[in-house]
């Protein structure tokens, strides 16, 4: 009886010896859970354990208003709150399923448009009608080249064909020539050929995601501060004194692409909410006085707006992009386009016109 009870203890004390090991590396098993569900969310971004590192000042730590109820608490006004709605890639379900929710809310959006895809004939795809609809309309029609070929692997003559004819197809067809491109997959804004060929036919493009703000002078992202060659960079020009690219320029501006997702319709929003509300929060405390220039604004890239998700997953279901937009207008955010930007020559920053 006397071994059995010895055996117990030794038992037990093995037991409490495990616990005290285990017990301080629980968070970390936890958190790791919650990295692998927050990538398979947003498979745009960068792995999240390199999250804090690509944010200015962590959005969950800084944006200070939570998505819950309104803002009437904030000390940000809603004029500070300046958004950008981006479409991708003709995908139908933006004129069906989006268009009419943007109508509800008095919305315009920015759509970048494959041009030969409008000729496809691909019920998947906007054609022409439905985008000469969309110009009609008021909303802004942007160049997304002609094929959607990633830019940094095509020879000199593709990549003026992409870039340079997509500017002329949607004039052909709208009788406007667009300003602003935006590279496929994101590709080539690192690549000062690519940039070079850009800044050719436009004014401004769409480059790199960001888990964040674009910042209309081009810096302030922490990933900024972890490099060299950015440590110096404060202004939006596309190559610094030495010659090297900038982290953001004119022709690389920042876009959020952590709106959209495909299962957890709960978390994107409140992701979506945090950040409307951080742009806020940045520009009321740079700027106490609402007629200042904006110092940031909130690009969103949006791809289809569809409750089949199953087949893409940067599909947003038509419920949760309805209540994005309703928490839009319900607080006073000012919805604008991408032609609505500009470039100043004098202090080589972005700005809002009319801002």
């Amino acid at each position: 009886m006397q071994k059995k009870s010895y055996f117990g203890v030794t038992i037990t004390s093995a037991i409490l010896l495990f616990a005290i090991i285990l017990y301080p590396l629980l968070p970390n098993i936890s958190y790791s859970q919650q990295q692998q569900q927050q990538q398979q969310l947003f498979p745009f971004l960068p792995p999240t354990n390199t999250i804090k590192d690509q944010i200015n000042n962590d959005i969950q730590n800084e944006s200070i208003i939570h998505a819950s109820g309104n803002n009437s608490s904030s000390s940000s006004s809603s004029t500070h709150k300046v958004v950008i709605l981006d479409f991708y890639d003709n995908d139908i379900g933006q004129f069906t399923n989006a268009k009419p929710i943007l109508d509800k809310y008095g919305f315009k959006g920015t759509f970048f448009i494959v041009c030969k895809w409008s000729t496809s004939h691909n019920p998947v795809r906007m054609n022409w009608q439905e985008i000469s609809q969309l110009y009609r309309e008021g909303h802004d029609i942007e160049s997304h080249t002609m094929t959607h070929k990633p830019l940094d692997g095509l020879s000199t003559s593709a990549l003026d064909y992409e870039v340079g004819q997509s500017k002329q197809c949607i004039h052909d067809h709208l009788g406007v020539y667009p300003t602003v491109l935006s590279p496929p997959h994101s590709r080539g804004s690192n690549n000062a050929t690519v940039i070079n060929t850009i800044a050719k036919y436009y004014d401004l493009s769409i480059g790199g995601f960001v888990n964040d703000v674009m910042f209309l002078h081009c810096y302030g992202w922490k990933q900024q501060l972890h490099k060299q060659q950015y440590l110096n960079q404060r202004d939006c020009r596309p190559f610094s004194d030495n010659g090297i690219l900038n982290y953001a320029s004119r022709y690389d501006i920042k876009e959020n692409a952590g709106a959209q997702g495909h299962s957890n319709d709960t978390m994107i929003f409140n992701r979506f909410a945090n950040l409307v509300n951080r742009v806020g929060v940045l520009n009321s405390n740079n700027n106490s006085d609402s007629a200042m220039p904006l110092n940031s604004i909130l690009i969103l890239g949006y791809h289809n707006i569809d409750n089949n998700q199953i087949a893409s997953k940067d599909t947003i279901d038509i419920a949760l992009f309805d209540k994005e937009m309703k928490y839009l207008h319900d607080n006073g955010v000012r919805v604008i386009t991408m032609s609505d930007l500009a470039y100043d020559e004098n202090s080589k920053y972005l700005y809002v016109k009319n801002g």
